[in-house]
C-alpha cells in the first residue's frame, strides 16, 4: 500500500484535495506535481500530548488531538483538527487550506521528531503527510494566514499558500453585455411585423436582458479568434463587460444531447485563438459547461483537468475573468462529503488560478438554494468567488418519481435579471444558458439547441418581475 504524500523540501505550498479517498487524493496530488509517496507503517500511538487552547503551535514530538486548535494571538486564524478527521485551516468560517482527510474520525495531527508532519488515524494509520524530514521542526500558525514548519534555527522548511486575494468582478464596474442580434430580439421584431402584440411584449421582456456569447466549434479554429474579437470590441463601444462561454472540449456531453467537442490537439489550438481574441477586453468568460460534471464518466479524467488548466490559465493570462463549472446544489448536494468532492474536482481543474466556479449552468435550481451551495463550496475553496445562472429558475426545479427533470421541464419561468450582486463571494447572476433554445428532443422540444419560442414565451410569461 501507498500513502498519498504532500509535500516540498524546498517550502512550496501544498493543499490536500478532498474527500474522494485515497484514490482521488493521489491523482489530484499527481496532477499538480505533489511530493511523491512514500510506504504505510503503522505507528505506535503516543501519550496524548496536546497543546494549550491558547498555543500558536505544536511542538516537536506533539500533536494536535481530535478536535483541538491552534491560533494566532489575534484570533483571526486557526487550525482545527476536526472530529472527521480533516485538519483544516480557517479565516473565521472561510477554509484557506485542508489535508482533506475527512472519513478519518478521531485521527490527530501528530508533528514527528524527524519533522514529519501527519495525520494518523486512530489504528496509528498515517493516512496523510507533507513529505518533510527535518529533525526537531515545530508547526507555527502565524498572522499572515499560513501555517510554517519551522527548523529549531528557525527556517521554514514547509508552508501553505498565502491566502487568495480575488480582485473586483468586472461586472461591478459594467454591466454585462446585451446581444443586440440575440434569437429573443429577432423573434420580437418578427411577432410586432405579424401583429403578435402580445407575443412581441414576452419575447422583448426576455430580449432585453444580458446573456452570454456562446463559442463552439460552429466557430472554426480559422474564425474563433476574429468572432471573439468582434463580439469584445462591440460590448467595449457599449460600456459593458462582454460575456462568453466557451463550450468545446473532447468528448463533450460524454456523447448526451450535446455531444461534441474537438480533438485535443485541435482544441488547445482553438482555445489559444479564443485568448487572442480576448486579450484587453475585460471580458467574463464560463469555461466549459458539464465538464467537471462528467469527468469521471467519459474519457481520461487527468488529461480533461490537464485541459481545463492549461485553456483557463490562457483566458486568464489574456484579461478574462474566468469561472470554471461548480455544478448545482442538486447535482452535488451540500452534505461535506459531496462538497469535498466537488472542491477536489474543481482544485484538479486550476479553480485556485482563475476567479472561481459558476453555479446552476443551464439548470433549474432557485437562486436561494445556489446561494447556500455556492457560500459553502467557496468556503472550501478559500473564498473563491461565484456567479449563479439565473436564466431559467424563477420557478425552481421540477421534479418527478425518478428524480429532477432537467431537459425542458415544464412550467418553469425566467429568473433574477442578470447583473452584479453586492453578496460576498456571490458576485453576480447571469444567464448563461440562451434562453429559448431547447435541452434536446424532450417533453415536446426539438433537438438540443435550437431556437423553441413557445417554450421561451412560456419562461417569460411566468417570470415573476
Amino acid at each position: 500500500m501507498r500513502l498519498p504524500v504532500a509535500g516540498n523540501l524546498s517550502g512550496a505550498s501544498t493543499r490536500g484535495s478532498g474527500a474522494r479517498g485515497v484514490a482521488l487524493l493521489a491523482a489530484a496530488l499527481a496532477l499538480f506535481g505533489a511530493a511523491g509517496s512514500g510506504p504505510a507503517q503503522a505507528q505506535p500511538a503516543p501519550p496524548a500530548a496536546t497543546v494549550a487552547a491558547t498555543s500558536d503551535r505544536v511542538l516537536s514530538g506533539r500533536e494536535l488531538a481530535s478536535g483541538a486548535a491552534i491560533g494566532t494571538s489575534t484570533g483571526s486564524h486557526r487550525l482545527v483538527m476536526q472530529a472527521d478527521g480533516n485538519a483544516v485551516l480557517f479565516a473565521g468560517t472561510v477554509t484557506l487550506w485542508s489535508t482533506g482527510t475527512t472519513g478519518n474520525a478521531g485521527a490527530r495531527l501528530r508533528v514527528g521528531a524527524g519533522g514529519n508532519l501527519t495525520v494518523v488515524s486512530t489504528t496509528g494509520l498515517p493516512v496523510w503527510s507533507n513529505g518533510i524530514a527535518s529533525a526537531g521542526a515545530r508547526l507555527v500558525i502565524k498572522s499572515d494566514g499560513r501555517l510554517y514548519e519551522v527548523t529549531p534555527a528557525g527556517k521554514a522548511v514547509w508552508f501553505t499558500a498565502p491566502p487568495r486575494t480575488v480582485p473586483r468582478s468586472y461586472l461591478a464596474d459594467r454591466a454585462p453585455y446585451v446581444l443586440p442580434g440575440s434569437q429573443a430580439g429577432v423573434a420580437a421584431r418578427r411577432a410586432r411585423v405579424e401583429g403578435r402584440t402580445s407575443d412581441a411584449l414576452l419575447l422583448e421582456k426576455a430580449a432585453a436582458q444580458s446573456g452570454a456569447r456562446w463559442f463552439t466549434p460552429a466557430q472554426t479554429v480559422e474564425t474563433v479568434e476574429g468572432r471573439v474579437r468582434a463580439y469584445v470590441q462591440a460590448a467595449a463601444a457599449a460600456g459593458k463587460t462582454p460575456f462568453l462561454v466557451t463550450y468545446a472540449i473532447p468528448n463533450r456531453d460524454c456523447g448526451g444531447s450535446s455531444a461534441g467537442g474537438f480533438t485535443p490537439d485541435v482544441y488547445l489550438t482553438w482555445s489559444a485563438a479564443v485568448a487572442r481574441g480576448l486579450v484587453g477586453a475585460r471580458a467574463v468568460v464560463v469555461v466549459e459547461p458539464d465538464s467537471i460534471s462528467h469527468v469521471y464518466d467519459c474519457g481520461d479524467p487527468a488529461a480533461r483537468f490537464g485541459q481545463l488548466r492549461r485553456v483557463s490559465a490562457g483566458y486568464v493570462a489574456a484579461g478574462a475573468e474566468v469561472y470554471l463549472d461548480g455544478g448545482t446544489s442538486y447535482s452535488f448536494g451540500q452534505v461535506p462529503s459531496s462538497l469535498a468532492d466537488i472542491a477536489a474536482r474543481l482544485r484538479a481543474a486550476g479553480v485556485d488560478q482563475v476567479s472561481g466556479f459558476a453555479t446552476n449552468v443551464s439548470n433549474f435550481r432557485a437562486t436561494a438554494d445556489e446561494r447556500t451551495y455556492g457560500n459553502k463550496l467557496s468556503d472550501a475553496l478559500g473564498g473563491v468567488h461565484y456567479i449563479i445562472d439565473t436564466s431559467r429558475n424563477g420557478n425552481g426545479g421540477l421534479k418527478d418519481a425518478t428524480g429532477s427533470i432537467w431537459c425542458n421541464p415544464p412550467g418553469r419561468a425566467l429568473g433574477d435579471q442578470p447583473g452584479a450582486t453586492d453578496d460576498g463571494a456571490h458576485v453576480a447572476n447571469l444567464w448563461v444558458k440562451t434562453v429559448g433554445l431547447s435541452d434536446g428532443p424532450c417533453n415536446g422540444g426539438p433537438a438540443a439547441g435550437q431556437y423553441w419560442e413557445a417554450y421561451l414565451l412560456g419562461l417569460a410569461a411566468n417570470a415573476h418581475w
